[in-house]
């Protein structure tokens, strides 16, 4: 049985596992993004025509889908049959979907190998944190979370590149071939490094999974765009998914072992993690959908010089990952986590004042503070998380963690789709666009036209700046429950869960 406190393994060996752990969740990372450089190219690949171009967005959304309904069962799974077991099968499902999708000819099979990839991927996430926390001990504990969570984000960062260099040299099935090997590879060294246990004196509730996927599902697809579902479904889609909710929280409350804990949410620690990513994943997708498209609409640059842009934003959240986790090792994790969220806030703040004349170097640090201050908060969230559900329940918690962030990132997103693009329509619709008349010079026309361009402009920058805004204000908002993110208790505080007499963390 491991010891609360100490790693089960010796040094040499934690540290392998944890570099097998990172290497399974930066896969993982990548296949999030890897679709956007290689979708063109499969949608010309497939023959998806051109009025069917809203279909392919559901090889996005597929992913979106699977990755967030799967991850509490997987979860919890993890927590009652060991990490070791179920990170295998989540490579196992992973490199399923990966070969399905490299296979198929049809648009709606690759939707599907992409649902199957996902549910593996996103699974993966959790129980890499939870094994981590169970390899350290307690003041490397943080340290190895923040070390996993960077490697989740630098897959996602790099996912693009490296689908655009794959596209390139082997085409878009490369992509999904090279996860066969990758996969075999991650489940071989998670065998060998990690111990497996018996059993816990646990069930995986089958019903509460359902019912929680069902709810996210819902959820997920009543927050989706117009190109994937249309609007007068979105309301009956979101109060579905209340309803499902308000099953699982009847169920939960009356099943022996439920899938979720529901004291869980009494403990501070816990519920104040998750109500922080929550906000966090709100103010973080209007960073990915708004710095793109300020690029393009008031930079007037491509697309290429939009995603290099982003570019520095994201590749300081894994930079800030790992800082984050040698900090809060060192300091107060409500201490790590305000100064991450204020970062960004600041950089929020900084970005709100943008024009059209912004130049470097402040462009790039302005982004970098931003994305630092993002990193900074990963490992005392996780930290929080696992210390407070500590006793079986740690996988389930992680799982939890992220979809929190998950259900912040598509509320965010129909949030600033329909008050950005309603106060846009709104400000244009004031200056009608001007037609030439036969007795209008061309120097007349052309100066009419250039004010109505301008006043486009000004319109779209408005909407830009106090998006940002709000932005900096959820980061600042999220300051407030990060105040109560604590690390476990030394002497085994958080939640307790019976176990059996042979428990072992791995």
């Amino acid at each position: 049985m491991a010891i609360a406190g100490r790693p089960p393994l010796g040094r040499t060996g934690t540290g392998v596992a944890l570099v097998a752990l990172c290497a399974g969740v930066f896969v993982s990372g990548l296949d999030q993004t890897v679709v956007v450089t290689v979708l063109p190219q499969i949608v010309t690949d497939l023959h998806v025509g051109v009025n069917e171009l809203d279909r392919a967005a559901w090889i996005v959304t597929a992913y979106l889908l699977g990755y967030t309904a799967a991850m509490p069962l997987l979860g919890r799974a993890a927590d009652v049959y060991g990490h070791r077991l179920l990170f295998a099968l989540c490579c196992a499902l992973f490199a399923g979907g990966s070969w399905w999708a490299a296979l198929t000819g049809n648009l709606w099979e690759l939707v599907a190998a992409r649902g199957l990839q996902a549910a593996g991927g996103g699974g993966m996430v959790p129980i890499a944190l939870a094994a981590a926390a169970a390899l350290t001990g307690d003041r490397m504990r943080v340290v190895a979370l923040g070390a996993v969570a960077g490697a989740a984000e630098a897959g996602a960062v790099l996912g693009p590149l490296y689908g655009a260099l794959m596209l390139e040299a082997f085409g878009w099935r490369s992509v999904f071939w090279v996860n066969l090997p990758l996969a075999a590879l991650l489940v071989f060294a998670v065998a060998t490094l990690l111990r497996a246990r018996p059993m816990r004196m646990g069930r995986v509730d089958y019903v509460g999974a359902v019912l929680v996927g069902l709810s996210l599902l819902a959820l997920s697809l009543g927050f989706s765009g117009e190109n994937v579902v249309a609007p007068r479904y979105r309301v009956p889609l979101v109060a579905l998914a209340a309803l499902f909710a308000l099953g699982f929280l009847l169920w939960s409350r009356r099943a022996r072992w439920p899938l979720i804990a529901l004291p869980l949410f009494r403990a501070a620690a816990f519920a104040s993690a998750n109500a922080a990513n929550l906000l966090i994943g709100a103010a973080l997708i209007v960073a990915l959908v708004e710095v793109p498209l300020f690029a393009l609409v008031i930079l007037d640059r491509d697309a290429t010089f939009g995603g290099l842009l982003l570019l520095r934003l994201t590749a300081l959240i894994p930079v800030g990952a790992v800082v984050g986790g040698w900090l809060a090792a060192r300091l107060p994790y409500s201490l790590v986590a305000a100064a991450g969220m204020g970062a960004s806030a600041a950089g929020f703040a900084r970005l709100s004042g943008w024009d059209a004349g912004i130049v470097e170097p402040v462009l790039s640090l302005d982004l970098a503070l931003t994305g630092f201050g993002f990193g900074l908060v990963l490992a005392p969230l996780a930290g929080s998380v696992l210390g407070a559900a500590r006793g079986g329940s740690e996988a389930i918690g992680a799982a939890v963690l992220t979809v929190a962030r998950m259900l912040g990132m598509m509320g965010g997103l129909a949030a600033l789709t329909t008050w950005g693009l309603g106060e846009f329509n709104r400000r244009v619709s004031r200056f009608p666009l001007p037609l030439r008349e036969r007795e209008q010079s061309e120097a007349v026309y052309q100066e009419l036209l250039e004010r109505y361009e301008a006043n486009v402009e000004a319109s779209a920058l408005y909407v830009f700046d106090r998006l940002f805004l709000i932005a900096g204000v959820l980061c600042a908002l999220a300051i407030i429950p990060a105040c109560w993110l604590r690390p476990p208790d030394r002497h085994g505080g958080g939640h307790e869960e019976q176990t059996g007499p042979d428990d072992d963390r791995l």
